[in-house]
């Protein structure tokens, strides 16, 4: 037996067919989002309408004023709360400015010619002073 060790093949090098390929790196920086989102509070639409409502808020007290004076508390309180729940709803619906206005003003004229305060004293405690 012959301890010829053969002859190394004829290969190409590894490298002959891989070429270097192109890596194009492109880094933008997106500015990250705030965790605080309060742009559902609408500060300059809802001051602009309370604005305008601090004019108007006044006369809608003086009418459940008179109701409460003329009828009875529940009355003025209905009266409050449905077109307070009516203005809530125009303005869900139609998102005008107008109907902001006027959801600050029915909220306005309650609190103004209604005893707010006193009767969630008395919803919470019961106690009829």
């Amino acid at each position: 037996m012959t301890d010829k060790i053969p002859d190394h093949p004829n290969y190409p090098p590894y490298s002959a067919a891989w070429t270097q390929p192109e890596v194009h790196v492109h880094f933008t920086e997106e500015a990250e989002e705030s965790r605080w989102d309060w742009s559902w509070l609408q500060i300059s639409r809802n001051t602009k309408a309370l604005l305008v409502s601090v004019v108007t808020a006044p006369w809608w007290a003086a009418g459940l004023r008179d109701l409460r004076e003329s009828e009875h508390h529940a009355g003025a309180w209905f009266m409050a709360g449905a077109v307070f729940a009516a203005a809530l709803w125009l303005d869900r619906t139609r998102q005008r400015f107008l109907t902001r206005v006027l959801v600050w003003t029915a909220a306005l004229g309650a609190v103004g010619a209604l005893p707010v305060f006193t009767e969630l004293v008395r919803l919470m405690t019961g106690s009829p002073s």
